[in-house]
C-alpha cells in the first residue's frame, strides 16, 4: 500500500449511519482504505464493521458546510460529520467526486480572481451584446395586441401629465396627417395602422417620437420650426423607421430584464405585458441607442432619395432643432434620445451631396 493510501486508512472520520428502515441514527467511524478503483469505505459502528467499495456508493455533493450524504446500495445512508477530513481522505486515496475540481479551483485565489474577472467581462458582454440579441428574439414573440396596448396607454399617460391639445389650425393638422400617411404608406405590413397624433409639447418642446402600436407624436413646437414640408417628410420617415424596426418595443424589452429572459430564453412572452405600467416613463427617460438612430436615419435617407427629396432638408431642420434646444437651456424630452445631432447633420449633408452627384 502506498504512503498516501496508508495515510488515508489512518484517517478516522466521524459519521452517523441511518439504516433506511427507522428514523434513528447510530454513531459511526469511517475510514478510506485502498486507492484508486480498489478504494473502499470502512464503516464501523458499535454493532458491526464492514467495508464497502466506492463503486457501489452514491457520494452526495457537498454544498457549503452542510454534511455530505452517502447513499448505500441497501438503502441505508451515511451522514459525514467532518467534511474536510473526508475530502482529504478521498483525495489521498485518489477517489474523485463531481465537485472536487471546482473546490480545488475555489481554494486557489488566482483562479478565484480569474473567475471574478471572467464574470465581470461576461456580464458586460451580456449587457452590451446579449440583451439586444435576446430582445430581437423576444420582440418576435410579442403579439401586435401588446404593442397596441402599450402605445394607447402610453399616449393616455402622456396626455394626462405632459402633452396638451394642439393649437394648430384644423386645416394644418389635416395637411400634416396627409403627409404622414404618404410617408407611412407601404412601409410595412402594419403601416395601415400607423397614425399621427399632434400635441402641444409642453416640457418636451420641439419634438417628434414614435410609440409602440404605430403612433407617431408631433409637437406644435417642432412644426413651428419647419420651413418646408419636405423637412417634415424627413422627420416622419425617421419615425416610421423606428416603427418598422419596432425600436420602441425593443427598447422597452431591453429595459425589462425579467421579461426579456422569460421571452428570449423560455419562449414565454406573457411577462412582457407587465411593461404597460412602466412604458411611458421608459419611453420618455431612456434614449434610443445609436444603432437604433442609425437604422431610422438610414430608412429616412432611403425613403427620401427614392422620391428625389433632398436629405439636406432634414439636416436643415436638425440644425434649427439644435439651436432651439440651446435656447430652451436643455434637451427636450424625447429628442434627448437622438444622440449626436451634429454627427447626424453631417451624415445627411454627405448623403445630400452624394445624391446630387447622381
Amino acid at each position: 500500500m502506498s504512503t498516501s493510501a496508508s495515510s488515508a486508512a489512518r484517517s478516522v472520520i466521524r459519521a452517523r449511519l441511518y439504516d433506511g428502515r427507522t428514523s434513528g441514527a447510530r454513531d459511526a467511524l469511517l475510514t478510506v482504505e485502498g486507492a484508486g478503483h480498489l478504494a473502499q469505505l470502512g464503516v464501523q459502528t458499535s454493532a458491526a464493521a464492514r467495508s464497502l467499495p466506492f463503486s457501489g456508493l452514491v457520494i452526495g455533493e457537498r454544498v457549503g458546510e452542510t454534511h455530505r450524504l452517502l447513499q448505500l446500495a441497501d438503502g441505508a445512508s451515511i451522514e459525514v460529520l467532518d467534511n474536510a477530513a473526508f475530502d482529504a481522505a478521498l483525495e489521498a486515496a485518489g477517489v474523485s467526486t463531481r465537485e472536487a475540481p471546482i473546490r480545488r479551483l475555489e481554494s486557489r485565489w488566482r483562479y478565484a480572481a480569474l473567475a471574478v474577472l471572467a464574470t465581470l467581462i461576461g456580464s458586460v458582454l451580456f449587457v452590451r451584446d446579449g440583451i439586444p440579441a435576446l430582445a430581437v428574439r423576444a420582440v418576435r414573440l410579442v403579439p401586435p395586441q401588446v404593442d397596441a396596448l402599450l402605445g394607447a396607454d402610453s399616449l393616455q399617460v402622456l396626455d394626462r401629465g405632459i402633452l396638451h391639445p394642439s393649437k394648430l389650425a384644423p386645416d394644418r393638422q389635416a395637411q400634416l396627417r396627409a403627409i404622414f400617411a404618404e410617408v407611412a404608406a407601404g412601409s410595412s405590413p402594419d403601416s395601415g395602422h400607423y397614425r399621427l397624433e399632434i400635441r402641444a409639447g409642453g416640457e418636451l418642446h420641439a419634438n417628434a417620437f414614435a410609440l409602440p402600436s404605430g403612433i407617431v407624436v408631433l409637437t406644435d413646437e417642432l412644426e413651428a420650426l419647419v420651413r418646408h414640408d419636405d423637412e417634415l417628410r424627413g422627420v416622419f420617415a425617421h419615425e416610421v423607421g423606428h416603427l418598422v424596426n419596432r425600436h420602441a418595443m425593443r427598447m422597452l424589452v431591453q429595459n425589462s430584464a425579467t421579461a426579456l429572459l422569460a421571452a428570449g430564453i423560455f419562449g414565454d412572452a406573457s411577462g412582457i405585458t407587465s411593461l404597460a405600467a412602466t412604458a411611458p416613463s421608459v419611453l420618455i427617460n431612456a434614449g434610443y441607442s445609436r444603432d437604433f438612430e442609425r437604422e431610422a436615419d438610414a430608412f429616412a435617407f432611403r425613403w427620401m432619395t427614392a422620391r428625389h427629396i433632398d436629405p439636406g432638408h432634414l439636416a436643415d431642420l436638425l440644425e434649427r432643432l439644435q439651436h432651439a434646444q440651446g435656447a430652451n437651456g436643455s434637451e427636450p424630452g424625447f429628442l434627448a434620445s437622438h444622440p449626436h445631432i451634429r454627427e447626424r447633420v453631417q451624415a445627411f449633408r454627405l448623403q445630400s451631396e452624394a445624391a446630387a452627384k447622381h
